[in-house]
This record gives structure tokens, C-alpha cells and sequence, in this order.
């Protein structure tokens, strides 16, 4: 077994030439000045310290204690010519696991060596783990975040908090800069923090990015460093650059540094941000997740107004920007009047009549929506719908045809009901004409007034041909009968010269459906 990243620290190498020479297949180091001690520990991440006890002006207990307080679970056996109970119990309460008496047998030295890595990685496991644990208690901090910014804000509180780190910034690529930027700092001038931008590549945050690596930079080891050229802030004495990422893609970069000449960060650093980043992620994720969720439910709440509910779900799964949605677009354009509700308006009362606006709207809407088609608006006693879009039909003049009929036979019933309450009724009818051409079919408006309408000739024509028709009739113009005559019986009313139309348009009237018999 290799043993990796061994300090020997001796005032004189000459005490502990034997220790090396035994040693000599392991990576071992020396020191000689306990000026240099954690440095030479925290650079080069020493995993055992085998330490001489008798230094000028120093014990190998206080030395060691020292470096305890730098890396907790840090492994060391004192090195001493003098074994005894209480040089024992004393190297025992401040870490060591053992001792080493001079001269030393090179099967005891390996045989102390192994334990005391041994007993080292229980410690190192449970000390990460006390240390990490609490770490998971900001997940509620963070999912209390409203917006973007709470989570940026959050995390560079929550990243002081356990590091004391004097500088700390949250870089975000935006894309449609190509650059990060800093949306969240602690300890930058706030308009030196806003004009700061990096290309992915450029400097050590955008080395980060771009790799998707984290990067220590420490006072002993940076000017070592490949970045040695991009450090400018020799005050600076310690270094982390995180990357940030969510379901596989990075999206910034976490900055932390300090200017305290003790100040090291190491790999529990990283272990750290791993933990308080991948819980700033969830909360953005959570953010936006909600954010989408809002914004759908506005949109289907929206959308439900003119189309059936599976529609509107279609149309908001699609992902397509709702509010920018339009097309020119060949539809079938479907218009239905009743006919003398100016005469009925003066006898009723504004309660009745809202009652009975509702059930006809009721009944045309559900129509409508069976049939695959889009309620466009409400117009006083008029009801404008099309078929063909934004669901296509395999015949959407025959499915509106189809659903002018229905929707005939259903006012028929609705006018008789009402006709028992008051013989008013009885003076009303129901138009309808259907046509088909090019419209523009989308959104009209804004974010804040959505209309989802149609607009062209075709609806025009629509209007005037249902005006024209006889009591509880359909009008159709020619590309519609053409579409619908195996299937329905129709009738030629002749050519129509209808206003705001130049040129004179065929109508047909729809008289019954045909019946098959096998």
C-alpha cells in the first residue's frame, strides 16, 4: 500500500533520515521551519504528520494542535526519544494517535503509519459530515425565494455565513450578452460589481465556466497556479471560483476570497459550496418552475375562453409563445345571429335576458368545442367561431357544418322552453352562415389584453350571408357546399352581392342531412 502526501517535520533532517529512507517508496515531504508548517501542510494537502516532540522553542504537541485547527481530521504520530505515560496521554489529547520512539524500526513505523491513516479517514468522514449536515438546513431558506435575485441574495448570505469569506460574488452568463455578469457581491464596490463582464475562457470565473471545474488558488501554491497571471489582487491571499450548474448545465460561477494571512481554502471548501450551490440550483429550478406554472395558468385561463379545455392544453404544451401566437391561415369561418332580439330586448327584462343569453351561449360554445372548433367572440346576440384552427380538421366545413345543424336543433328546443314562459319568444330565429378562406388567426393585443381573434374577407362574408338567410336557415358559400354536398342535402339560393364584398358570391342553403342505409 502507497501512502500519499506524508509532512515530516523535524528541526534537523538528520533526525529523521531513517524515517524517509523506510519511506522511500511513499510521497514524503520535509520541514524544518514551524514558520513554514501550515503552509507546507494546508499546499500540499498532507494527510499525516509525523512530527519530533523536542523543538527549539516549540513541542511537537503545541505544533501539531496548531495545525489541528486548520485541518481537523489531520493524522500524526509524535516523533520522541523519551516515550513515556504522560508524553503519551498528552500527544493523545491533542490528536496524535501514537508515538514513535527513536530510533525507529521501519515494521513499526509502517505498522503506525497505516493505523493512524486509518483512524484519520474515520475522523475525516465523521468531521465532513458534522460539518455538511447543517448545511442542508438552508434548503428551507433558500425555497422561500421569490424571485431570482432571493436566490442570488440567499446564496451569497448563506456562503458569508460559513466562510467569512470577505469578498463573494455570483456571476450568471446571460445569453443575450454572450457574457457573465454579476447579479449578487459581497465586499465590491456595487459600480464596479455592475461593469465587470467576462466571456466564457477569460480569466480564472470564466475558465470555470467554460470547464465547469472549481479552482483553489492559496497564497503558497497560486503563483504556481496556471491563472498566476490573471491574479492581479496580491491582497488576496486565498481563492475559490464554483461552478454553478442545474440538470447538467452550468449557469455561473461562484467567487469567494479572503485577504487573512492564515486564510487557506481546501477540498471541504469545495465539498461546501457543492452542497449550499446545489441547493441555490433547486431554489432557481423552484423559481422558475413556478414561475412557468404561473404564467401557464394565466395563459390556460386565457385560452379557455375560446377553445375546449384538451385544445387549450394542446396549444400551451406546444411551447410556443401564446401571447405572439398568429398565422395566415385558410379556416372555415362560422357566424350565427338571432334574428328580431332587438324587438325581444324591449319586452324583457335585462335579468331575462342575461338568462337566456347564457343558455344560448352555453349551448353554442359546447358545440362548438365537440366539434373541434374556436369560440372567437361574443357579439351582443351573435356568436363568431371558426374550424380548422389552430386544431386542424380532416374537413373543417363539414365539421361546422355539421355543427351549425346541431346548434339549429338546439335553439329550436331552448326557444320552445322559453316560448312556454313568455309567447315573446316565440318571434325570435337563429341565422347561420359558414364560409372558408385566408385570415389572420392570433393574438391581437398585448400581454395585458389578450384577444385571441380572426380577422379577413371571410368573416365579413360569414356575417352577411347568415343576414340574408330565411327564418332557422344555414347559408354556405360554394367551396363549403362543394365540401359537404355527399353528406348534406342543399338547395341554390343564387348569387349574392353582399356589402363590403365587391364581386357577387354564390350561396347554397342547407337543408337536411342526408341518411345512409346499408
Amino acid at each position: 500500500m502507497k501512502f500519499n502526501n506524508i509532512l515530516l517535520v523535524a528541526p534537523d533532517e538528520s533526525d529523521i533520515r531513517d524515517i524517509r529512507e523506510a519511506l522511500i517508496e511513499h510521497d514524503v515531504l520535509t520541514c524544518t521551519d514551524p514558520r513554514e508548517l501550515v503552509s507546507a501542510c494546508l499546499d500540499n494537502d498532507v494527510h499525516l504528520v509525523i512530527i519530533e516532540e523536542e523543538f527549539p522553542g516549540h513541542s511537537g504537541c503545541d505544533l501539531f494542535a496548531g495545525l489541528r485547527r486548520h485541518r481537523p481530521w489531520l493524522a500524526g504520530l509524535l516523533l520522541t526519544g523519551k516515550a513515556g505515560e504522560d508524553l503519551l496521554r498528552k500527544a493523545l489529547d491533542v490528536g496524535f494517535t501514537g508515538l514513535l520512539e527513536k530510533p525507529v524500526d521501519p515494521v513499526k513505523l509502517l505498522q503506525r503509519i497505516y493505523r493512524a491513516m486509518e483512524s484519520a479517514s474515520h475522523q475525516e468522514e465523521e468531521t465532513r459530515l458534522k460539518t455538511l449536515l447543517p448545511l442542508y438546513s438552508f434548503g428551507e431558506h433558500f425555497l422561500a425565494a421569490a424571485t431570482e435575485q432571493d436566490a442570488f441574495d440567499g446564496l451569497v448570505n448563506i456562503v458569508s455565513e460559513v466562510t467569512r469569506a470577505s469578498r463573494i460574488s455570483v456571476m450568471w452568463f446571460r445569453e443575450d450578452e454572450g457574457c457573465l455578469r454579476i447579479v449578487a457581491a459581497k465586499g465590491l464596490d456595487p459600480e464596479l460589481a455592475r461593469s465587470i463582464r467576462l466571456r466564457p475562457g477569460d480569466q480564472v470565473a470564466g475558465w470555470v465556466y467554460q470547464r465547469g471545474k472549481p479552482v483553489i488558488l492559496n497564497k503558497g501554491s497560486q503563483n504556481r497556479s496556471i491563472f498566476a497571471p490573471l491574479l492581479k489582487r496580491q491582497e488576496i491571499t486565498a481563492a475559490v471560483s464554483f461552478p454553478i450548474t442545474m440538470r447538467g448545465e452550468i449557469l455561473g460561477v461562484l467567487n469567494i476570497s479572503q485577504s487573512s494571512e492564515e486564510a487557506r481554502f481546501s477540498e471541504a471548501d469545495i465539498e461546501m459550496l457543492a452542497v449550499v450551490c446545489s441547493q441555490a440550483a433547486m431554489a432557481l429550478a423552484n423559481v422558475r418552475f413556478r414561475a412557468v406554472l404561473e404564467e401557464k395558468t394565466r395563459m390556460r385561463t386565457i385560452l379557455e375562453q375560446y377553445f375546449a379545455p384538451e385544445v387549450a392544453d394542446l396549444l400551451i404544451s406546444s411551447g410556443k409563445d401564446l401571447v405572439g401566437i398568429g398565422e395566415i391561415k385558410k379556416v372555415t369561418v362560422f357566424f350565427a345571429d338571432i334574428r328580431e332580439s332587438t324587438s325581444l330586448v324591449q319586452r324583457l327584462t335585462l335579468k331575462e335576458l342575461r338568462s337566456f343569453l347564457n343558455e344560448f351561449f352555453q349551448i353554442f360554445t359546447e358545440t362548438v368545442f365537440r366539434s373541434r372548433g374556436t369560440v372567437d367572440k361574443f357579439m351582443g346576440d351573435a356568436v363568431l367561431a371558426v374550424f380548422g384552427a389552430p386544431i386542424e380538421l380532416d374537413n373543417q366545413n363539414l365539421a361546422a357544418v355539421r355543427a351549425a345543424i346541431d346548434i339549429q336543433q338546439q335553439f329550436e328546443r331552448l326557444r320552445l322552453r322559453w316560448v312556454a314562459r313568455r309567447e315573446d319568444f316565440s318571434i325570435i330565429d337563429i341565422a347561420i352562415g359558414v364560409t372558408c378562406g385566408e385570415v389572420f388567426l392570433g393574438n391581437v393585443g398585448s400581454r395585458q389584453r389578450f384577444d385571441y381573434t380572426v380577422i379577413g374577407t371571410p368573416v365579413n362574408v360569414a356575417q352577411r350571408i347568415a343576414s340574408s338567410s330565411p327564418a332557422g336557415g344555414i347559408h354556405v358559400t360554394r367551396e363549403v357546399m362543394e365540401d359537404v354536398q355527399e353528406d348534406f342535402a342543399l338547395s341554390e339560393v343564387g348569387s349574392m352581392r353582399l356589402r363590403g364584398v365587391h364581386k357577387l358570391i354564390p350561396v347554397y342553403s342547407v337543408d337536411r342531412e342526408k341518411l345512409f342505409f346499408v
